[in-house]
């Protein structure tokens, strides 16, 4: 009996070690996850060591250390492609187009499947596997249409056909041309079919001619424009001409079109164009060469209408405001026009008219360039009527719904004036300080948000660091692709593109959210410091009117030539520097950051001497000019600031105060400087 239970035991022993040994080597195999080999993180610092020799171009090193990385990798698909770029990099073709099929066969759902399956018929075509080729690029036409892989797909079609189809070959290059007449092949594609000696039919002499009109190739454009009936083909005509200077033609051309040609199906940005450029040609006044255009348009009127109300009085330019609010309604200037009207009632004193004009812009139009003006001024209508708590109620909308514009900074000044505190205006303080040590813009959103909004490849490779692959899974997030310009140094580019992509939301996220500082970012704060403290300025503003001035493009030169960070002409560089005791600057010195900043907030302290510390009618003179404001408040009612504003007569400065003293109140408001 002992004997049995011995044996029992020991049977149980060996099954047990057996099973443990099992075990052992199951988790312990290659391509199973391991304590080491194939752990998440091991697998990230490869990537990091490869991609790292990949920018290097040591591709060869490059593609054996990804390698090694495990195939259950979570963006194991990068690291496909990523091998395939090597692998074609020095030339070995054989094992780019294996990684590329593998990619395509093992993740059909990745975003990386189109460019891999252009990238294969790519090497396809250097391996002179002609049909191989063809078959893949086909395949890349019907499985990813409307792409630019597609688009390609048609002029490498048009290539591979030219010895043995002409005529296939040809319907490929004409494809491409008037799908992409302004794509980087368009040039190539019609050089290809010069070269068979295609017969052009009027459709393709069209494209031909509009490809050869993107790609600045005027005059062999209008060889075939020429050849066409001028009603199809009178916008592209006249502006061949304009470009070549042939301004009596172009002129003739345009103004014909205006008169006969245009109609509701024509393109509404060329005849905008169109007329703007008949405008710019003209030996006319620009009044009177507007009101040509109204006496032959029967559409596009009311961008007409708008331009020329622009170049008058509003009070001459009323009737134009009217008409446009009567008849185009839902057009792009009808809310801008009401605006214009309600300001002219209020700006006479006429409150009731006013409020009604308020009141029907706001039912009418919800999120619009003058809905914060519009919102504000309302407030203001309601103060002027004793109505207080509408008029809170007014700022405090401007507040919620438009933070970010230069009425929320003024809407909190009446707030608080409402509230038994002060509105301090536009006064600043020199006791601010901007921190000197770095400060560091964060991602706009977490890896978690990222992989939620984009997925597992992109959020993996933002936390690798490895941006231009991540662009490649990121689409249509513009606060994502402004945050790698912005580690990448494009400064200006990432100001923009943020910038729009704030304006397209309807809802503004907390002035904690990261994306704010994309748009109002620091830079060079020691050297605005040192030379505010200098001048006695506030150097918050002095960075809000450098970013204003050149969004941080130290290399900025503006149509009169002023240059540099604080856009300064270089007749008032030297006149500074003779005011001041300066030492003089060499030629081009004002593209230096330290030069242009010690000359720009030098000059900004001699408008604010000028006008008695008041640092409204400083910022006003460094872009109108000090004798401009000293006329304006000779002519203009200057004992409420915002009429004032609202009534200073170039569009330009008067946009120009708003922009730099909404920047003022963005970066008091993001950074929670204090003033």
């Amino acid at each position: 009996m002992k004997i049995i239970k011995i044996f029992i035991n020991f049977i149980l022993l060996s099954i047990f070690i057996l099973l443990a040994a099992g075990a052992f080597i199951w988790f312990y195999k290659p391509e199973i996850i391991t304590d080491y080999y194939q752990k998440e993180d091991y697998s990230r610092n490869l990537y990091e060591e490869a991609r790292n020799f990949q920018l290097n171009n040591d591709y060869k090193t490059a593609y054996y250390t990804y390698n090694k990385i495990s195939r259950k990798y979570k963006a194991y698909d990068v690291v496909l492609f990523q091998q395939a770029l090597c692998a074609a990099a020095i030339e070995d073709e054989k094992t780019a187009i294996e990684k590329y099929k593998k990619l395509l066969k093992s993740y059909p759902d990745s975003q990386l499947t189109s460019l891999a399956s252009y990238n294969l018929g790519q090497a396809f075509v250097r391996s002179k596997q002609e049909i191989h080729a063809e078959k893949q690029f086909l395949y890349t036409i019907n499985n990813f249409p409307g792409t630019d892989f597609a688009l390609g797909s048609f002029y490498y079609l048009g290539e591979l056909n030219k010895s043995k189809n002409k005529e296939l070959a040809a319907q490929y290059w004409l494809k491409y041309i008037a799908l992409a007449p302004s794509g980087k092949f368009a040039l190539n594609s019609y050089d290809g079919l010069q070269s068979l000696q295609h017969c052009f039919s009027d459709e393709d002499k069209k494209h031909a001619a509009i490809a050869l009109f993107m790609q600045q190739e005027y005059k062999e454009a209008l060889s075939y424009f020429n050849q066409l009936p001028e009603k199809e083909v009178w916008y592209y005509k006249a502006m061949c001409h304009k470009f070549m200077d042939n301004r009596n033609e172009a002129r003739a051309l345009l103004a014909k079109g205006i008169r006969c040609y245009l109609n509701n199906s024509f393109d509404r940005a060329k005849a905008e164009k169109a007329m703007l450029a008949y405008v710019e040609l003209s030996n006319n006044a620009m009044e009177k060469s507007w009101s040509d255009i109204l006496g032959w348009a029967s559409t596009t009127r009311d961008f007409a209408l708008f331009q020329k109300a622009q170049l008058t009085s509003l009070k001459k330019a009323k009737y134009l405001y009217e008409e446009i609010v009567k008849n185009y309604a839902d057009g792009d200037f009808a809310s801008e026009s009401l605006w214009n009207l309600f300001w002219d009632e209020y700006d006479s004193g006429n409150y009731d008219k006013a409020l009604k004009l308020a009141q029907k812009h706001i039912l009418a139009y919800e999120n619009t360039k003058a809905s914060p003006a519009i919102h504000f001024w309302l407030g203001k209508t309601y103060e002027k009527k004793n109505s207080m708590r509408k008029a809170k109620d007014s700022y405090k909308t401007v507040l919620e719904k438009f933070p970010d514009s230069y009425y929320a900074f003024r809407a909190q000044g009446r707030l608080n004036a409402l509230n038994g505190r002060v509105d301090t205006g536009w006064e600043t303080d020199i006791q601010n300080i901007l921190p000197v040590e770095e400060i560091k813009t964060e991602m706009p959103y977490s890896y978690e948000e990222i992989t939620e909004k984009h997925g597992t490849q992109a959020a993996e490779m933002m936390r690798l660091g490895d941006y231009e692959t991540a662009m490649l899974f990121i689409k249509d997030d513009p606060f994502l692709e402004s945050w790698i310009k912005h580690y990448n140094g494009v400064i200006t580019n990432s100001i923009v593109t943020a910038r729009n992509g704030m304006n397209a939301l309807t809802d503004k996220p907390d002035s904690r959210d990261p994306k704010w500082k994309l748009i109002y970012p620091v830079y060079y704060a020691e050297e605005i410091n040192n030379n505010a403290d200098y001048n006695n300025l506030d150097p918050i503003l002095v960075l809000s009117l450098l970013k204003e001035e050149s969004y941080f493009n130290s290399y900025a030169v503006s149509s009169s030539n002023a240059q540099g960070l604080m856009q300064i002409l270089p007749g008032t560089a030297r006149d500074i520097v003779r005011w001041k005791g300066f030492a003089s600057h060499a030629a081009n010195s004002l593209f230096i950051p330290e030069i242009n900043i010690k000359l720009g907030t030098a000059y900004i302290g001699h408008t604010r001497d000028i006008f008695d510390g008041n640092m409204l009618f400083s910022v006003a003179a460094y872009n109108g000019g000090p004798g401009s404001v000293k006329k304006w408040l000779k002519a203009l009612p200057h004992d409420d600031l915002d009429r004032f504003i609202e009534n200073i007569p170039y569009s330009q400065t008067k946009n120009y105060v708003k922009k730099v003293f909404g920047s003022y109140w963005n970066y008091k408001r993001i950074y929670g400087f204090n003033s």
